[in-house]
């Protein structure tokens, strides 16, 4: 494997977007756009030399050279064109260089397209480099390792800097940064605008029944980091290990991928310069598709409406005489929030540092709810024995302060009396309008205000690394790191709360404490080599990892006074009578493996990579705690065959093919054991004594999910590289899905067993395209877009001793439903919807279904697949319009083929459910309690115009103590292109019930970003 050269220097292609505060902005903006302008122009007024003189002349040329977003390049190099003569820009993107008058210059950087200018006496050249389409000569993450991107055997997807920057509304959050950027990733966040709901990320779709399916994350090279822990300004690098044969390297954790972080550190070598970053947002919310309840007067309406024939129900409907807006009385008008980030950088010869903090407010559409969050991340580097040593250290933490949601508000909004006032006699002094003793009824506002809900959490990271270079072919590297995560919650419901007026209490306080704690170590040996035409690079290590958590909760009511909420809560009297809640917990479990990797390639054209991990788990019973899974891949760079240089318009064309196996060992390490809980009491020697009882049975032979996957992909570039892209198609067979199946009791101590039987299948393409179909001096445009198909079947959930045919998921509460909602089983697709098939509504105003059977009775026989909640298709959109310092960007996701439940409209368009409110478009046939079938599944298909964002780069001379500034308005979440009737169609698509909306879930929002970015 043949080392990039340069590499510390040359790949410093930081591109900081540094953003402030909107009151900030104008003010800046206005006076420093008026130097810049006046920079532009000087530097429009170049000298006028004349070609006699010049070509008898030296000059010195100056200058600066930027990407196409105006930001600064360092490590450009500049060669007079025909010698060895040349330099490099520093980390401001300047140079300077004494050449003869009439010389040419040519600029290269990696990944940037080369440009080659006359000097013609000058004496200032700015250069704007354009980025190529496909950067084939780009350094690659590979776990343990990095190659160059043409030397990449498997599926690996890079997330570059550039594509990072370009989102400034998603740069609060680094899992949003990566959503559409990556085809076979799909990440929702579930939670529509809940800002303390996280993200559900999936590679490739499900590849698991009941363990885990959340790709492995790998911050600077340790295993088992946290997306949500790291601030989007302080990384510099995302590689995606998709295919197995890269991912096997990481053994039990990569089965669901692999995704490698990298983060920024202080620039090292001869640059001594102190430099400062600033980044402000401002933002707003609004909600991005309201729920459409009755109003006060269609409330009255249909009050009016059922006096004739349904007498009762119409009594039973109050007009209390107000006109409430229930949605409008929780939530907030455009909330404004900020995210500011403060970072510094600087070194010299042989050390380094890089120090940011952020700061997040971000209040939520409801009232009361919302988070404050602070990051801060240090980075150093210390080289020695003329870089033959290098230590790293990374310290960082985050701390989170959050008002959590109670979605019960929401479905109170929808159901609350709309002719309800929202306080006694509309007197907000006079307190909160409540309607006691109803149950799953009361006032919404009080929901969200009459408890206190504070949930607050830490995470704390160290990592170290250590790297000794003897030589050019060896490195010796060990790494360790320290990652705890805790979290205290407190709960208080005070004594005029509805709930506890409603039970008769006067009091209750909850406390949640937890911990969990990962210590890393990793340590290899790499060799590298090139023999002539011939290179080899052969890296051997040992990875341990050892995992503890534990918790306490208690709980307690009945207390004298409301002042001390959950900080004395063991003064309730539930305590002294014995009802009080408490538990305590502690789990702990061990990973520890062997793994070694070849990687050939033979002059450029024929690439092998060959690995295994040899890995141990405590989870797994005493017969199989030790797994092996092998990898190969290999590569053929055909463009470099004598037999393609007649093919000019083709630049680029590789073909890859790869075979991996990796295993899944994310379940509860005490699954294999006799597990004991406490039971009731018996009466026993005169007094009652408590009992334990068996919760699992033994299985020593528990063992790890195996997946076994094959991919093959093409990567291609034409057009002097301005269109290029990847294609890949992939099988996974995962054998041995971990399932719990009934047994008989007795002989087994108890009836379900946690056992390896059954088998899945995963198939998909892969789609990506890049390119630049603009490209000129001052105007630029880039075009990506990938797609990707897939589909998921259970192939098998039986064998000779366990068998399970189908097994229900999912599942609708009262009123009326209270029935399963999805199916799984031998031979069929994961995430099909299971239910009756609708045929009608009758004259009474009854539920009419299909009978399958012909038995004369509508019953659970009568049940059959009648969609699937997983989508086929999924496609992204990115492109970017630059001109001059101007930058225009849009950003479009979809889905497509599946279905979605509608379980707003299940319940809340039933005349049953009255006196509770109505869906302004309520079903006027329906007189019948809710019921499932495919009458609620919509087409599930969806387009999102996800981001749309407008920047401007404003220019500066070189003297200026301001190096960058850029100005940014964005708005993400801008339209929704979808025939389903729900709020938002992007709901979850993970787990064994994807595809159903929430009931009373946190509605989806559209977001507006403000933002400015500086350099100092």
């Amino acid at each position: 494997m043949r080392k990039p050269q340069n590499l510390r220097k040359n790949l410093k292609r930081w591109s900081p977007l540094m953003k402030m505060q909107l009151v900030v902005g104008i003010f800046v903006c206005c006076g420093l756009m008026m130097f810049g302008n006046q920079a532009w122009a000087a530097n429009d007024n170049a000298p006028e030399v004349s070609d006699e003189a010049a070509e008898q002349q030296q000059v010195t040329v100056e200058g600066t050279v930027t990407d196409a977003n105006g930001n600064p390049l360092p490590g450009v190099n500049i060669v007079v064109q025909g010698t060895t003569t040349g330099t490099t820009t520093d980390m401001d993107g300047n140079y300077s260089i004494e050449v003869p008058s009439d010389a040419t210059l040519v600029y290269s950087f990696v990944g940037y397209q080369e440009q080659t200018v006359q000097v013609n006496g000058r004496e200032e050249i700015n250069i704007t480099m354009q980025q190529g389409a496909v950067e084939m000569k780009e350094v690659v993450a590979i776990g343990y390792g990095q190659v160059r991107r043409e030397e990449v055997t498997s599926s690996v997807s890079s997330v570059s800097p550039e594509d990072m920057n370009i989102d400034p509304a998603a740069s609060t959050d680094l899992t949003r940064v990566l959503q559409g950027k990556v085809a076979g990733l799909t990440i929702t966040r579930t939670g529509g605008g809940n800002p303390n709901q996280s993200f559900e990320i999936r590679l490739r779709g499900t590849s698991s029944v009941s363990a885990g399916q959340e790709p492995l994350i790998v911050v600077d090279g340790v295993p088992g980091g946290s997306l949500n822990a790291l601030n989007p300004e302080d990384i510099k690098s995302i590689d995606v290990l998709k295919g197995a044969s890269a991912a096997a390297m990481y053994g039990t954790r990569g089965t669901n991928g692999v995704i490698l972080v990298e983060t920024k550190t202080g620039e090292e070598g001869e640059q001594k310069d102190f430099h400062v970053s600033y980044s402000g947002k401002m933002f707003t919310e609004t909600v991005l598709r309201e729920t459409q309840m009755l109003d006060a007067e269609g409330f009255r309406q249909l009050k009016q409406d059922l006096q004739a024939e349904h007498p009762d129900q119409a009594a039973a409907i109050i007009d209390r005489g107000h006109n409430t807006d229930w949605f409008d009385q929780i939530q907030r008008d455009y909330p404004m929030n900020y995210n500011q980030t403060l970072s510094i950088r600087g070194g010299g010869e042989t050390t380094s540092y890089r120090l940011s903090g952020s700061y997040l407010q971000h209040d939520g559409m409801f009232i009361n709810t919302g988070r404050q969050e602070y990051k801060v991340n240090l980075n150093l580097t210390q080289h020695a024995l003329d870089d033959m040593l290098l230590f790293k250290a990374q310290i960082g933490t985050r701390e989170v302060e959050a008002k959590p949601t109670d979605n019960y508000a929401y479905r109170m909004a929808m159901s609350f009396n709309p002719t309800a006032p929202a306080y006694m006699d509309g007197d907000p002094d006079k307190g909160l309008y409540q309607n006691w003793g109803g149950w799953n009824y009361q006032n919404p506002i009080g929901v969200l205000t009459d408890r206190t809900d504070r949930d607050k959490s830490s995470r704390y990271y160290t990592r170290f690394t250590g790297q000794f270079m003897p030589n050019d072919a060896w490195t010796f590297k060990t790494q360790v790191g320290y990652d705890m995560d805790r979290g205290l919650d407190g709960y208080y419901e005070p004594m005029d709360s509805y709930d506890q007026i409603n039970n008769g209490t006067y009091g209750h306080a909850s406390r949640n404490a937890h911990r969990d704690v990962t210590r890393t170590l990793e340590s290899t040996i790499d060799w590298d080599k090139d023999i002539g035409d011939h290179s080899l690079n052969v890296i051997g290590g040992y990875s341990y990892q050892k995992f503890v958590a534990d918790g306490f909760w208690a709980n307690n009511t009945n207390f004298i006074s409301d002042e001390f909420k959950y900080y004395n809560i063991g003064a309730g009297e539930y305590l002294d009578e014995g009802r009080a809640g408490m538990d305590s917990w502690k789990n702990e479990s061990k990973l520890v493996g062997f793994f070694a990797r070849g990687i050939y390639d033979w002059n450029d054209k024929y690439y092998v990579s060959a690995s295994v991990r040899r890995e141990g788990s405590s989870k797994f019973g005493s017969e199989n705690k030790w797994g092996t899974f092998p990898a190969v891949s290999v590569g053929w760079t055909i463009t470099n065959e004598p037999f393609a240089e007649g093919l000019g318009w083709l630049d680029y064309l590789k073909l890859r093919a790869g075979y991996g196996k990796t295993g899944n060992q994310d379940i509860n390490p005490y699954i294999p054991l006799v597990r004991l809980a406490p039971g009731g009491y018996f009466y026993y020697n005169g007094e009652f004594t408590r009992s334990y009882n068996p919760v699992s049975n033994a299985n020593p032979n528990l063992k790890w999910e195996t997946k076994h996957e094959y991919d093959i992909g093409l990567d291609w570039e034409v057009l002097d590289g301005r269109l290029g892209g990847t294609i890949d198609y992939y099988t996974r067979r995962t054998e041995d899905l971990l399932h719990n199946y009934d047994v008989p009791v007795p002989p087994n101590l108890y009836g379900t067993t946690f056992a390896n039987v059954g088998t899945m299948e995963n198939n998909g393409i892969e789609f990506s395209i890049n390119s630049t179909p603009v490209q000129q001096q001052d105007l630029q445009w880039n075009l990506n877009f990938n797609v990707s198909y897939r589909t998921q079947e259970l192939v098998t959930l039986s064998n000779e001793r366990f068998s399970l045919e189908w097994q229900n998921a999912g599942w609708l509460s009262a009123p009326g439903v209270q029935t399963w909602t999805h199916r799984y089983g031998e031979g069929m697709d994961m995430g099909n919807f299971h239910g009756w098939v609708f045929e009608g509504i009758s004259e009474e105003g009854e539920w009419q279904f299909k009978d399958l059977d012909e038995d004369g009775d509508i019953d659970a026989d009568d049940k059959k697949v009648i969609g699937n909640g997983i989508p086929d298709y999924y496609a992204n959109l990115n492109t970017t319009l630059n001109y001059k310092n101007w930058q225009f960007t849009v950003m479009a996701r979809g889905q497509f083929g599946h279905e979605i439940l509608n379980a707003k409209e299940l319940y809340y368009e039933n005349r049953k459910l009255l006196p509770k409110n109505l869906l302004a478009d309520y079903n006027k046939k329906l007189w019948e309690e809710p019921k499932y079938s495919d009458y609620y599944l919509e087409p599930g298909d969806w387009v999102k115009i996800d981001n749309i964002s407008l920047g401007y780069n404003v220019p500066f001379n070189d003297n200026s103590l301001m190096k960058n500034l850029r100005l940014s308005l964005s708005v993400r979440n801008a339209f929704v292109f979808t025939k389903s009737e729900v709020n938002d169609p992007e709901v979850s698509i993970g787990g064994l019930e994807p595809g159903v909306t929430g009931r009373w879930d946190y509605p989806s929002v559209r977001t507006w970003t403000l933002g400015i970015q500086a350099q100092f």
